[in-house]
């Protein structure tokens, strides 16, 4: 066994030993690229990703493109990095679709946030909801730059249409800022829920996720009653999400 080989048998080893836990981020990327590139010493090109981009979650964040600009990298290996994050997202979806339902804002957000983990540009998502709060139909409506996006909401409404939802939930990120709302972040929950409820259908909540940070409007009362002026914006109310608060519950008052 020549001396790579055996050096790759010891991270396998240890890895199925202990898991990841103590190894450093180059030490993780080293033993990715095992996978992808059999017969080269991969700790080098591990540190040359990193100087790169800085950091483990930079690498993965990365397209394959930009990886294939480092040297060593190659289309196997860039696919094997690349396929990380997308697989994490539909594995945090595939684990909260089985219940179906989103009745508390553990399992709104936790959803939510599958949907934009590694996402560097603003997406738009519709959540398709039944009379029980079980999802339907998740469908991203629009992707845009890291700091803005453009919603038309006449396609949430057609999404919505198309899969027979009574109610909904949308979401869409802030990759490069804070969790709180802006007054165009406002105007468009406006506009969306004044459409649906034209057409019968509830829109329960809109969240926004910022990193490790998420705003919910329901909780915040923005959507108890469309037809008043929005409260007062406070950085505070912020700071003090009003977390216990059902999506059940908003239901029952509004029957």
């Amino acid at each position: 066994m020549s001396e790579h080989a055996g050096h790759r048998e010891r991270m396998r080893q240890r890895y199925r030993q202990e898991g990841l836990e103590g190894f450093l981020p180059h030490e993780v990327l080293e033993l990715l690229l095992t996978f992808a590139i059999p017969r080269i010493d991969t700790k080098a090109l591990s540190y040359r990703l990193l100087d790169r981009f800085g950091s483990l979650n930079g690498v993965l964040e990365a397209s394959a493109r930009e990886l294939e600009q480092v040297e060593g990298i190659g289309p196997q290996a860039s696919t094997l990095l690349t396929m990380l994050l997308p697989l994490m997202r539909l594995y945090g979806q595939a684990k909260a679709l089985p219940r179906h339902r989103l009745t508390t804002y553990t399992d709104l957000t936790a959803f939510c946030r599958t949907l934009y983990l590694g996402k560097n540009s603003e997406q738009f998502y519709v959540i398709g909801l039944d009379a029980r709060l079980n999802i339907l139909s998740v469908k991203m409506i629009s992707q845009g730059t890291p700091n803005q996006v453009r919603v038309e909401p006449r396609l949430v409404a057609e999404e919505l249409l198309r899969s027979g939802a009574v109610g909904a939930v949308i979401c869409h990120n802030h990759p490069s800022g804070s969790a709180f709302p802006s007054q165009e972040d406002v105007a468009l929950t406006r506009d969306i829920q004044s459409l649906l409820r034209r057409m019968d259908i509830r829109l329960f909540d809109h969240v926004l996720i910022a990193g490790n940070q998420d705003y919910s409007f329901f909780a915040h009362h923005w959507l108890d009653e469309p037809d008043e002026a929005a409260p007062p914006f406070q950085e505070e109310e912020f700071q003090a999400a009003d977390r216990p608060l059902r999506l059940a519950d908003a239901r029952k008052k509004n029957k």
